[in-house]
């Protein structure tokens, strides 16, 4: 397909056919130095249903492996690129409390990792996870190509996001956040939990998970992190 290393094709993800994506994820990452890539595609909103789009080449036992991590909500990866687009570069501190993860990341030469993430004001979200086997990430090699890896996964997230129906598409509007939902949405994005926020805004610990749930509902997410990251979004909090 001839396919360039280089970003200045920045329309051609919009052209590709979705059997296509594999291989023209797979040049780029490899031109970015890596050997093995897991792109996803999802949403946070509970009112829109699509199934995750999940484009990768990872071995089909780490496959697996991967996504039992992600239904059990213990993937350190997914957890950070749920919440934020700060890419990330793997280390031991990530995976502190997911152990086997690693073990099992490392026995399949994921050795050294890189995720980044997109999120758009219609609650679509992608990470794009590159890996390979040796050579540890640099600083210097991580200042020249961040803006590669995003531009990447923007334009990952575009082209998917086009595939989509118009029915997939449509924005479901949002109902706005009260001034105490929006106030405990923006302590709690900064860490605090209930009981913290609890004594900040003088409310009960009970009364700051009600106005969590509240938000959660009006948004449409499935939990606290998602109607966070959404709420920020929308110009919310």
């Amino acid at each position: 397909m001839g396919i360039k290393c280089v970003p200045d094709e920045k329309q051609y993800v919009n052209k590709l056919n979705p059997s296509d994506l594999y291989e023209y994820t797979l040049k780029q990452i490899q031109c970015y130095g890596f050997e093995y890539f897991c792109f996803c595609f999802t949403t946070h909103l509970k009112n829109i249903h699509v199934s995750v789009k999940r484009v990768s080449n990872y071995s089909d036992e780490f496959i697996e492996f991967y996504r039992s991590i992600d239904v059990s909500l213990n993937n350190p990866l997914v957890s950070h690129c749920q919440r934020s687009i700060d890419p990330i570069i793997w280390d031991e501190s990530i995976f502190r409390d997911t152990p086997e993860l690693s073990r099992q990341a490392q026995a399949h030469g994921l050795n050294y990792g890189w995720s980044q993430a997109v999120h758009d004001t219609q609650g679509w979200t992608s990470i794009l996870n590159m890996a390979r086997s040796s050579t540890a990430i640099t600083q210097e090699e991580f200042d020249e190509k961040a803006a590669d890896v995003l531009w990447l996964c923007n334009q990952l997230h575009g082209g998917v996001l086009a595939e989509l129906s118009p029915a997939q598409r449509v924005q479901t509007p949002l109902e706005h956040l009260s001034q105490r939902e929006a106030e405990v949405l923006k302590w709690t994005a900064q860490g605090k939990t209930a009981s913290d926020v609890g004594m900040i805004l003088g409310l009960t610990t009970r009364t700051v998970n009600f106005h969590i749930s509240s938000a959660i509902r009006k948004l449409g997410t499935s939990n606290k992190t998602s109607a966070v990251v959404l709420a920020t979004q929308r110009g919310f909090i």
